[in-house]
């Protein structure tokens, strides 16, 4: 399955060795694994959760939440390291929960970016051995929203085109992409982004993505769910 058709499974992980080129900006060196108790601030309430982080023999790092849900379920998601320190995770929906986070010495700090909320909730939690929490990332104001075109490469190498228009609010970014895969009708997503230091990250639908600027532009990688492989897309900005 390509980016054509929005992918349906939580249940798979996705492999961070895979080579894209030299714009990748994936840090496939960090590793947060571990179980964290976490807590995200409503603005009336506190709510408790637990976070497993894993990475296999095979490089794959998975999400694994439990919201205490009385049949046991759990919500498995697809997290990407970047940067030195930065942790994003895409709770998939439409639009997906960007979970983006400073990765401690068994803590994780940081947010919970949902257009369910009209504002950032602040996420954070420790492992049993955890120590302080760190600081959450700074997120920077985007001096750039407007009409992007999209540039980007499925698994099988073929190549899809699109536009995707970013929307500010505060320092979160609205996200509305359509996608216009070769002799296939368009598929729209819609999602959030941030951008911290350098890297723009954005939680679309079932995709996580993070990306380094060129200029007013934008190169970097889509997480594919479905193909278990990161692969390059592009950004260039139109107006």
């Amino acid at each position: 399955m390509i980016r054509s058709a929005l992918l349906l499974s939580l249940f798979i992980s996705i492999l961070f060795a895979v080579s894209c080129g030299e714009q990748n900006p994936l840090n496939t060196a960090l590793d947060p694994s571990g179980t964290y108790q976490m807590t995200v601030e409503y603005t009336d309430y506190e709510m408790s959760c637990t976070l497993t982080l894993v990475k296999n023999e095979n490089g794959f790092l998975t999400a694994i939440w439990d919201y205490g849900d009385e049949d046991g379920s759990t919500y498995m998601n697809t997290a990407v390291c970047f940067g030195e320190n930065y942790l994003a995770i895409c709770e998939t929906g439409d639009p997906p929960i960007l979970d983006i986070l400073t990765i401690g010495d068994g803590a994780l700090s940081g947010y919970w970016v949902d257009y369910a909320y009209d504002k950032l909730l602040q996420i954070h939690g420790t492992t049993e051995d955890g120590n302080d929490l760190p600081e959450p990332p700074e997120l920077m104001t985007y001096d750039n929203p407007g009409a992007y075109s999209i540039d980007g490469d499925n698994p099988d190498g073929s190549n899809y085109i699109g536009y995707l228009y970013f929307e500010p609010f505060g320092k979160v970014l609205s996200c509305d992409q359509t996608i216009t895969p070769a002799d296939e009708p368009n598929s729209n997503y819609y999602g959030v982004a941030v951008v911290i230091d350098d890297y723009l990250v954005m939680a679309v639908s079932s995709f996580l993505c993070v990306y380094t600027p060129s200029g007013n532009d934008w190169n970097g990688v889509l997480v594919d769910y479905s193909e278990d492989v990161v692969t390059d897309e592009n950004l260039t900005y139109t107006e």
